[in-house]
């Protein structure tokens, strides 16, 4: 893919939520798994060996009921402004949660499109899992759609489609398509230990969801984390 200009989030301020969209603001401006324990085998051939005190053996891929937290550092996420695209200004996150780390609205330029026809790329800080989840940092699945439910109905949003369980720069990720008043979009949400990145697009109308579709999907394929 031909890139466009590069992108990178920097930490701002700690905080945590799911979900979000784009609004113009009144009055303003336009897994890997871990190492397992060696030595030789001991007992009877069949015999399985230990791991010794200190490592913890996990599974080479979560199972299909539980999320792979990414032991990354999200805030290094890099990716390509879509071909015809610029900096979007005049943009605040409608309905946050909470606090949020940082975030870029990018919007098309070459053919443009009425406002609120964007895209964006938002980390969250301070999740914690502790309670949820395990040993090698896996969440249940179900625990993540409750939280995305309860986001759901707070801001009157209907979803379009299932959660999907998808990879985005060689990390578990999940996407789904959401409607709420004013627009539709589709998401994507990248979690960690303690941060989420949500990159998502919208479009007001159904003759403006291909060319956003379009941006969003150079946005998530062209992002990496370091």
């Amino acid at each position: 893919m031909t890139a466009g200009l590069w992108r990178r989030l920097g930490v701002l301020l700690a905080g945590a939520v799911l979900l979000a969209g784009c609004t113009t603001p009144t009055g303003g401006p336009e897994d890997p798994g871990r190492p397992t324990g060696g030595g030789s085998m001991s007992g009877t051939p069949t015999a399985q060996p230990s791991a010794p005190a200190g490592f913890l053996e996990c599974p080479d891929a979560a199972s299909d009921k539980d999320l792979q937290l990414a032991d990354v550092d999200l805030t290094t996420a890099v990716w390509a402004t879509p071909i015809g695209w610029a900096d979007a200004t005049g943009y605040v996150e409608d309905n946050p949660l909470e606090e949020i780390l940082a975030n870029w609205v990018g919007e098309p330029v070459d053919d443009p499109l009425p406002r609120l026809n964007v895209g964006a790329v938002v980390i969250y800080g301070g999740l914690d899992w502790t309670d949820l989840a395990d040993e090698c940092g896996r969440v249940p699945i179900t625990a993540i759609e409750a939280q995305l439910d309860r986001y759901r109905e707070q801001i009157g949003a209907e979803p379009l489609s299932e959660v999907e369980r998808i990879t985005i720069a060689g990390l578990p990720a999940l996407h789904q398509d959401i409607r709420l008043p004013s627009y539709d979009y589709t998401g994507y949400w990248v979690f960690s230990e303690n941060q989420l990145l949500h990159a998502y697009c919208q479009w007001t109308a159904e003759e403006y969801r291909a060319p956003i579709e379009d941006g969003c999907l150079q946005i998530v394929e062209s992002l990496t984390v370091s």
